[in-house]
């Protein structure tokens, strides 16, 4: 069977898992299966050769099948969606794409001796320090070690992978990093809004929630530094980019940025940095799995601009969540995704 890229998981036609015999698939579990993560990682899990998902809930689809609402076909499009998931289901993950209030409720129900891997794609436990905070190319060991993973977000997501190496390496002076973010409208959930209609959206371009986002205390807790954060949403469905500009040691340059993220995502496979000059934008990672990384020339001596995009719903949240899931259980890092 041919490899399908994960844009071609939303129109291909019925292909089967090609399961070997013998082989142990994981049973999951999806809570929020309607939200825009959920139905991404509903697709991502019906294609992915280790696991086997058993039960999906929503209150909104509930009493219809997978096959329905998002055209999948196989077992999991034979799935009905249920208004709550048996916390006593035998599985040996469940994904909780709901939001943090819901996650709230849902989780302690699930939390109990021998409990299945619990992966929470909301911002409820990020702060929390009986979970790993699952940026998995930071957190590889310490996701495999635990149950509990609190998924990071999108915004911090495409930071992070842009701005950790820097940090670690001790390449920045000292003073704020300003992030400017744009993101298509999937990244504002999918809720009703005048702000979302299309009418407003379409031919428009506007910054929202600005000086209280709920990025900024996960962005600061994990650089360690202080954060100046806009972001924009764009008339587009997905994909999202963030441009950092960032005060730099004395003598460094933006050579010297550009070198480290080399030799830090060298074998990253879901990390890529772009060659001088090469266009960064959203269209290059919609669909994909992967974060890609730029770093602009040098224009204002002590201070380099870093340029980061990834899939809003993939990389920034489904396709994240099935890589912590795969680090979990002990499945192939990338299974699933490639």
């Amino acid at each position: 069977m041919p490899v399908l890229p994960i844009w071609a998981y939303h129109f291909a036609p019925n292909v089967s898992h090609g399961t070997q015999k013998g082989m142990d698939m994981k049973r999951v579990a999806i809570c929020g299966a309607s939200g825009y993560s959920g139905m991404e990682l509903t697709r991502l899990l019906a294609r992915h050769p280790g696991v086997e998902v058993v039960a999906v809930a929503s209150g909104r689809w509930s009493g219809q099948s997978v096959r329905e609402r998002l055209g999948i076909p196989g077992p999991t499009g034979e799935l009905r969606y249920q208004p709550t998931i048996d916390p006593a289901t035998e599985v040996d993950a469940t994904f909780f794409a709901t939001p943090a209030d819901a996650s709230q409720e849902l989780v302690p129900t699930w939390q109990r001796e021998g409990q299945p891997v619990l992966i929470d794609l909301s911002n409820a436990y990020r702060a929390d320090e009986g979970w790993v905070y699952g940026l998995a190319e930071y957190a590889r060991e310490q996701v495999a070690a635990t149950k509990q993973v609190a998924n990071p977000g999108c915004y911090p997501t495409a930071t992070q992978l842009g701005l950790l190496p820097l940090i670690r390496a001790g390449l920045l002076a000292s003073g704020p990093i300003i992030v400017d973010a744009k993101s298509g409208v999937t990244g504002a959930g999918r809720k009703v809004s005048d702000t979302l209609l299309f009418n407003e959206l379409a031919d428009n371009h506007y910054p929202y929630r600005v000086g209280h986002h709920q990025h900024v205390p996960e962005l600061e807790r994990q650089l360690e530094r202080e954060v100046i954060f806009t972001p924009h949403l764009i008339p587009a469905r997905r994909g999202l980019l963030v441009s950092c500009y960032v005060p730099l040691q004395a003598g460094k340059s933006a050579d010297d940025v550009r070198a480290c993220l080399a030799e830090r995502y060298a074998k990253e496979p879901l990390v890529n940095l772009a060659e001088p000059g090469d266009t960064v934008g959203i269209g290059s990672v919609a669909h994909t799995p992967t974060c890609r990384v730029a770093v602009g020339p040098t224009v204002k001596q002590g201070y380099a601009r870093v340029f980061s995009s990834i899939d809003n719903l993939l990389k920034g949240a489904a396709s994240q969540a099935v890589q912590n899931l795969n680090l979990s259980l002990g499945l192939p890092e990338t299974q699933g995704l490639m």
